[in-house]
């Protein structure tokens, strides 16, 4: 139980993060961020996933919940083009091919070095679900045949996560929040989903290095330039495992402290200062603009120097692992005697700081030559933002601007092609603009109304 010296902290705090929002400063944790840790829904124990008859199974508009320039119906048409794309380019055996860096790791040909043969399929499978796409549609149906049979246990951390990610994404049919909260008591993975994604949870934890994770492949020899963790591989992984920790799998703190602790480490140290005011005293609130690097001080400055990508990757990771850390805040005031809290917040803000200061709705700041990815330089802005729970980016409506380029440059089949993704790369960039104009990650941590909505924390938790 809190106590009324804490609830009025919260108030304040909560005044604070929805006047701040205009500026880019991180919503505080809040009271209502403190909701009970539960899963997510699955419709009865049968293996489909899809429970039949329910009256509260509205159409989704969850989702759309900000000014933009662009119509709820602009947003759901490129939806459903995208999803109509992704169903036609299937191969028969289910899969959607292997993903294949163009270069490897210290900058040459890669020569096929490198493929991801479950990694696309993962990624498709997952994007479907988060659309809405029921698990008895032939292609999801499809899609895991495939990946059951092929690659029930996968090679590499990168898709062992994000199987793990279309395995909960099976675990809510519900299309609306409100008809998610009226069975809130029965939200849980069950079945064949559950084992399958329990023996992937441990098996990404086996690949674990030190403290993270890195791109490897089954089999793969030789040193890695940069060493063996990074964090676009550690992002991928926290995602995974949150998305398990909400449907009752759950990782050791330990793994989430270790987390914490490298994402913060590749933070810069010092940036160019920012100045807001503060909205209930008028004072100056000073930030450093300081971003995240893939792995900091790596020697490809587009690697080891902050990006727009992982700059936004940071934020989500250490939003994350401060929720489930503090067990949804019930632990809260345990966890900040053993941390620098006010440090970590910092960290939170200071890379909103460096997001603003290097704001571009088309492109991925920084990043230039190599594994430019613009795409999912959205899709990360999507993960940070709703986890943070802010509408803006300085001044900048980052889900409107990012989502009228993604209306404007949407293919006459229905597919994103941004010419910098590894192939292939329409695939994955179809799937990261379905993500973002879903808004896949929203409701993962129940904020109150920032991005719009309810006072209520959301609770289609997937």
């Amino acid at each position: 139980m809190h106590t009324k010296r804490l609830d009025l902290r919260w108030l304040l705090l909560l005044l604070a993060a929805v006047l701040l929002v205009p500026g880019g400063v991180a919503a505080t944790i809040s009271p209502t961020a403190f909701a009970p840790h539960t899963g997510v829904a699955f419709a009865g124990e049968d293996d489909e996933g899809d429970e039949e008859g329910d009256d509260d199974d509205e159409e989704d508009d969850d989702f759309f919940d900000t000014p933009t320039t662009f119509s709820k119906e602009q947003a759901e048409k490129a939806i459903r083009k995208g999803i109509t794309y992704l169903k036609k380019c299937q191969k028969d055996d289910g899969s959607y091919g292997d993903i294949v860096g163009n270069r490897t790791y210290s900058g040459e040909e890669s020569q096929g070095q490198g493929a991801h043969p479950a990694g696309a399929t993962a990624l498709v499978l997952y994007a479907l679900l988060k659309c809405k796409v029921p698990t008895k549609d032939p292609t999801v149906r499809k899609a895991f045949e495939f990946l059951k049979k092929r690659y029930e246990k996968p090679g590499g951390s990168y898709e062992t996560s994000a199987m793990l990610l279309a395995m909960c994404a099976t675990a809510n049919p519900y299309k609306t929040s409100a008809a998610s909260k009226k069975r809130i008591e029965k939200l849980k993975l069950k079945g064949k989903w559950r084992g399958w994604a329990q023996k992937l949870h441990a098996h990404l934890l086996d690949k674990k290095q030190a403290q993270v994770w890195r791109y490897n492949v089954a089999g793969s020899s030789g040193s890695t330039p940069g060493g063996d963790q990074d964090l676009s591989s550690a992002q991928l992984a926290a995602l995974a495992l949150f998305a398990a920790d909400r449907v009752k799998i759950r990782t050791p703190d330990s793994v989430w402290e270790d987390i914490l602790d490298y994402t913060l480490a590749q933070q810069a140290d010092d940036g160019e200062e920012v100045v807001t005011k503060d909205p209930l005293t008028g004072a100056e609130i000073r930030r450093k603009a300081r971003g995240f690097s893939y792995i900091k001080g790596m020697e490809n400055p587009e690697e080891g120097q902050p990006t727009g990508s992982m700059t936004a990757c940071g934020v989500a990771n250490i939003m994350m692992a401060r929720y489930v850390l503090t067990d949804a805040g019930r632990k809260l005031e345990e966890w900040e005697a053993t941390v620098d809290a006010k440090k970590i917040q910092q960290a939170i803000d200071d890379g909103l700081a460096w997001l603003e200061l290097n704001w571009n709705a088309r492109a991925n700041p920084r990043k230039q030559q190599m594994n430019v990815y613009h795409l999912y330089w959205m899709y990360a802005v999507e993960r940070a933002m709703d986890l943070v729970g802010n509408q803006k980016i300085g001044t900048h409506l980052w889900y409107s601007e990012m989502g009228q380029q993604l209306i404007n440059t949407q293919a006459a089949d229905g597919s994103w092609d941004s010419n910098s993704t590894h192939e292939p790369r329409k695939t994955l960039d179809t799937c990261f603009a379905l993500l973002f104009l879903k808004k896949a990650t929203e409701g993962q941590i129940p904020f109150p109304s920032v991005t719009g909505g309810s006072d209520e924390p959301p609770v289609d938790n997937r």
